[in-house]
Order: C-alpha cells, then structure tokens, then sequence
C-alpha cells in the first residue's frame, strides 16, 4: 500500500507538476494510439476477410463438386444423397445441383458474352443474401417460349435492361457450323441482383435449372453440385475428404478459395507488412514507457536517495517505479480500448469512411469481437511489464549519497 500511495504520489507531484503532467499525457496518448491502431487495423483485416467470403461464397457455395466430363454429372441425386450421409460426417448442411455455361446475351443492338448459371428456386442464394435490388428473386416454371432469368445490377445499366424487360440468350454446344446451330431462347428479366462484386455483376446470370440444361441440351446431367458446409473452418478438410471418395479423376471438389484464388491471393497479400506495422507501433509504445519512466527517474533522483536514506529496500523502488509503469499502461491501454471500439463503431453505424469499389466494397468493413480487444490487451499488458522493469531497476541501484547531492 506504502508503495502504491508513493507511486501515485510522484505522478502527481506539485513540484514538477507541469512537466510530469505532460510527459505522463505523452505516455498515456502514445500507448493508447498503438493499442487503438492495433485494434483497428485488426478489425479491418477480419472484417475486409470475412467481407470477400460472404460476396464470393453468395456466388457460389463453400464447395463445388464437378465433372471432368464434357456431359457433366449424371445422376446428382444420387450423388448428393452419397455426400450427405451422416455416416460420412462431412458437417454438410445441403447440397444442390447447378449447371454453368458461357453465352451471349442480346437486347436490342447490344449484345455481350456473359456465363448463364441454373438453379432450383428452393437452392436460390438470393433468399438469405438478400441481394435483389429490383423485381423478384423467384424463378418462374419452365415454359417452351419464354422463361424467367435474374441478370446484375451492372450489366442491367450497362445495357439499359430493367425489370420486366425481354432479352435472348444465345448458346452453342460445341462449335458452331450448318449442322450445330446455336440455340436461341428467349427470357423474361424477372430480377435484378447486386453481391458487391461487380466484375461477376456484370456477366453472371441466374435461371431456373431445367431452362438451362434445356438451353444448353444437357438433359438430365449438370454441372457440377454446390455444397454448404455447418462449419466454415472445415472447408479444406472437407474438400480434401470429399476428394478421396468421389470417382476422381472424373470428378473434382474445389472450395471458395481454390475458385477465387485470385480474390483471396490479394486479400492474403494485403495482410502480409501488418505484422511488421504492428510490431513497430508496438516497439513505440514500449520506448514511450522506458522514456517515461526514465525521465521520471531523473526528476526524483533526490527523492529515492531520501526514501533509501530512511531504510526503504532496492525492491521498493523497483515496486514504486513499476506500479507507475503499470499505471500509465493501463490506463493507456484502457483508452486505446475506447478510442479503437468507439471509432470502428461510428464506422459501422455511419459509414464514415468510403473507398473505392475496385475492393469490391463501398465502405471500410469492420469485424468486431471481444477476442481481439483482449488479445491486443493481454500482449499491451504483458509488454509494459516488461519494458517498466528495465528502468524500475536502475532506480533501485542508484546510490544514496550520491542521489541526495543530485540538483
């Protein structure tokens, strides 16, 4: 308690009121901008993360399972009944058939090459990600004449197609010549939808399952079949198992980040110097407690001598030095807490910060969780303990007599 009194006692010392005030707000600033920026930055990297998955995994699935074979895969009940079944423990929540194939859209005198997806309305993605923007998410029944199709928010504007509006999809099997026609359909625009990714906006488009595979002449087969998993952290051990028991190489499973290497390669990039920009503003909130303390060891060399003087122990100055340390880190450390959550809180609730859509998003995107706040503590903590008994003991060693005739 003595010891504890004495330390609050030299950080509010009238003598040298003023200039300890100020060196103690430059600590307690300088440890609470790194904690602050650690929190932050972290918030930002999980956040853009997790950002990119959710867009990329409302294009496809977690898995996909495909055929290597020009018709695709035949009986996918079959295979999808295989897959989900308990005994293989797979953590799949569901799994649907899909066919994917490249086409060319044209309305009016515009036409460009675009990738036509078939879905079953009750597999839609649209539901839960809530992505339509305009019209319905609904695909309607196959008709002989004219069947529904969900085209991006991109290629809508670019082409000037709304909802309701008539367009034709034109398809090959093959390559073209006199006795390989292309087929023609034509579609009716029964929804417009926005992932957030506009390059796959703008050629990606959705119908029902049959209308393609009558599209592209595929009969009963499809493309390939998009698995869900219950537990995302699975994903490449799920893959990889899904891999030793399907019938390769007639068959591949490929996961989210396989599909959209690219997206995820960059991502993985934009991570790669924040260890080294943490651990700097690590080390300059280390130096402001040393240098804080250092200073202060300075300015009460005469006052150790008095208090050695009177019988105090080299381990009460280590203790009294050390709980200052402390002191000024933990209060540090608490208002690096306020200061990070309380911004990135005002950036989810008001969206402060634009950036530009080439990263796929329109605002700054956030992660908050209390994992991060108490890891960047915890290490914030352990390294002022570390750094504050460096200068807690060279006040301990100083002499007695030599301290009393410091001026």
């Amino acid at each position: 308690m003595v010891n504890y009194f004495l330390a609050k006692r030299f950080l509010r010392s009238k003598k040298e009121s003023n200039f300890i005030s100020f060196i103690t707000t430059i600590s307690v600033a300088g440890i609470a901008i790194g904690v602050a920026a650690l929190i932050i930055a972290v918030s930002v990297l999980s956040g853009f993360e997790k950002e990119i998955t959710e867009k990329t995994i409302s294009l496809s699935s977690h898995i996909q399972l495909t055929s290597f074979k020009k018709e695709g895969i035949p009986d996918y009940n079959r295979v999808i009944s295989q897959l989900k079944d308990p005994e293989n423990n797979l953590y799949i929540s569901k799994a649907h058939p899909f066919v994917q194939k490249e086409a060319v859209i044209k309305y009016k005198d515009h036409t460009e090459g675009v990738i036509i997806k078939g879905i079953r309305n009750e597999d839609s993605l649209f539901v839960s990600q809530r992505k339509i923007v305009k019209g319905s998410q609904f695909l309607g029944a196959v008709d002989s004449s004219i069947s529904d199709i969900i085209i991006g928010n991109k290629l809508a504007s670019k082409l000037n197609i709304s909802v309701g509006s008539k367009i034709f999809i034109i398809a090959t099997v093959g390559i073209p010549s006199a006795v390989n026609s292309p087929t023609v359909k034509g579609f009716l625009v029964s929804g417009i939808y926005e992932s957030g990714l506009k390059e796959y906006d703008d050629v990606l488009l959705y119908t029902n399952l049959k209308d393609a595979q009558k599209l592209f002449s595929m009969g009963p087969y499809v493309t390939g079949i998009e698995i869900f998993l219950t537990n995302t952290d699975k994903i490449r051990k799920v893959t990889n198992e899904i891999k030793a028991r399907i019938d390769y190489p007639n068959n591949n499973a490929r996961n989210v980040f396989q599909i959209y290497k690219g997206l995820f390669t960059w991502v993985e990039l934009q991570k790669e110097p924040i260890p080294v920009v943490l651990g700097l503003i690590i080390i300059v909130a280390a130096i402001n407690i040393v240098g804080f303390l250092l200073m202060l060891v300075l300015e009460k060399t005469e006052t150790i001598g008095i208090l050695k003087s009177l019988g105090a122990k080299n381990s009460d100055i280590i203790m009294i030095f050390f709980i200052q340390g402390m002191l000024i880190s933990i209060a540090g450390i608490i208002l690096g807490n306020i200061i990070g959550y309380g911004l990135c809180v005002l950036q989810l609730e008001y969206n402060l910060i634009k950036i530009p859509e080439i990263y796929y998003m329109s605002t700054v995107p956030l992660q908050l969780d209390a994992e991060t706040g108490i890891y960047i503590t915890v290490i914030a903590i352990l390294l002022s303990l570390f750094v504050t008994v460096i200068p807690s003991y060279m006040a301990s060693r100083l002499n007695p007599i030599t301290s009393l005739r410091f001026k």
